[in-house]
């Protein structure tokens, strides 16, 4: 249902969940037009760990300060619902109404730490995050794989997983079932 703010403006529809297909339509739309102005660009989320539908389009990027700005701007069809240093959201133009796109900054030394914490799922994460602290470690999005106050490993997502000592599970595989990841029982 539409509602109309002050001085009549109407608010989009918004859609909550898209089939996977028509979400990676979106995505490659997208990247097409972001890829120039990142240094490194990848897919996560729902998408990459190929769920049927999804609740939005997840994109980890690094890229300068004055790129990371001009993102919004570049996106002209979009609909900005914040922009900060850190993360941008923007509604996309689908069939219509709209679809939220995410983008997530990182640096080379974090970008395998954002891969994995966007990439989900959060019951994977919340997992991971509890077997890293049994193990002496802190998993932080912003720094990378911790002990010690210092970044271990981040760059990648295998060197994260490695430094845990464990394979770099597919993304698909990074669900929960009893209590552990799948691909533990694989």
């Amino acid at each position: 249902m539409k509602q109309v703010k002050l001085f009549g403006e109407v608010e989009p529809d918004v859609l909550p969940r898209l089939e996977l297909a028509k979400a990676q339509v979106i995505a490659k739309q997208v990247e097409t037009i972001i890829k120039p102005l990142c240094d490194k660009l990848d897919v996560v989320g729902s998408i990459r760990r190929q769920k049927l539908t999804v609740g939005d389009v997840d994109f980890v990027a690094v890229a300068t300060d004055c790129n990371w700005g001009r993102i919004v701007q570049t996106l002209k069809k979009a609909k900005v619902i914040c922009a900060g240093k850190s993360v941008i959201k923007i509604l996309y133009p689908c069939e219509n109404i709209l679809f939220q796109v995410d983008f997530y900054r990182a640096t080379e030394q974090t970008f395998g730490i954002q891969e994995v914490v966007r990439t989900g799922s959060a019951d994977h994460n919340m997992w991971l995050a509890g077997y890293a602290q049994s193990k002496g470690f802190r998993l932080k999005y912003s720094e990378g794989l911790v002990k010690d106050e210092i970044a271990i490993a981040g760059g990648t997502e295998e060197s994260v997983f490695t430094a845990l000592g464990m394979h770099c599970p597919e993304p698909q595989l990074r669900e929960i079932a009893d209590g552990k990841p799948i691909w533990l029982k694989t």
